[in-house]
């Protein structure tokens, strides 16, 4: 056990019962292993880690190597309490995350209270689950970032400026239209208009809206 692997979890098998025999047969004992309800064998075992990521790794390499398909996927029979908390609800909350998954029913109802009804349990023997506990219902609803007042930035990354030009012939209205940038940061964006001059008609529309701005303020009386 390294040193920094501290905090203790409890892996826990719920083996049905002629599963269980097949372990016997196989010469792999679970001296844990105690008969529960509905005739099927609850085994309970410690894995220790610095958070409950590191330990589910560790429990899921060891029913791999220990257990070798006997028991089918792991998934299916194989839990991980989460003493300390650390599976909470927010925003970016993954189902797929590997600290999210192989969780206990008393971690499940709590993430669930705390999701509001965004997530529900994963159905075990659904085609379309990815060995996770829970599953997204709503999906999240994502805003793009505001950098400045001309560029925004999407939840993937992606920056686009509003670029301004005039819409036809002279002394036509000016439009407006979203340009999609290749840099990823605010810093290398700005330089990217600046060298691509998509920001070559701003300071006409600047002081276009600065002129009629001035001819509709109210003059003071003499």
């Amino acid at each position: 056990m390294k040193v920094n692997d501290f905090q203790k979890y409890e892996v826990s098998l719920k083996i049905p019962y002629e599963d269980y025999f097949s372990l016997i047969y196989e010469t792999k004992y679970l001296l844990e292993a105690r008969l529960g309800a509905n005739r099927c064998f609850i085994a309970k075992v410690a894995m220790y880690g610095n958070c409950r990521r590191r330990a589910v790794e560790k429990a899921v390499e060891w029913f791999s190597k220990d257990f070798k398909g006997v028991l089918g996927q792991a998934h299916k029979v194989m839990t991980i309490n989460d003493p300390f908390e650390e599976v909470t609800y927010d925003d970016e909350f993954a189902c797929n995350d590997l600290g999210n998954k192989y969780l206990d029913d008393i971690t499940i109802d709590r993430v669930l209270a705390e999701s509001g009804g965004d997530l529900d349990r994963e159905d075990p023997d659904s085609d379309n689950n990815q060995h996770n506990s829970l599953r997204r219902v709503r999906r999240r609803r994502k805003e793009n970032v505001q950098l400045t007042s001309r560029l925004s930035q999407t939840p993937s990354g992606t920056i686009y400026y509003r670029m301004t030009e005039p819409a036809g012939k002279k002394g036509s209205r000016m439009k407006s239209k979203l340009v999609k940038l290749s840099s990823k940061s605010l810093e290398k964006a700005l330089r990217e208009v600046s060298r691509r001059g998509l920001d070559k008609f701003e300071k006409f529309e600047d002081e276009k809206c600065t002129s009629k701005i001035r001819a509709t303020a109210p003059k003071k009386a003499a």
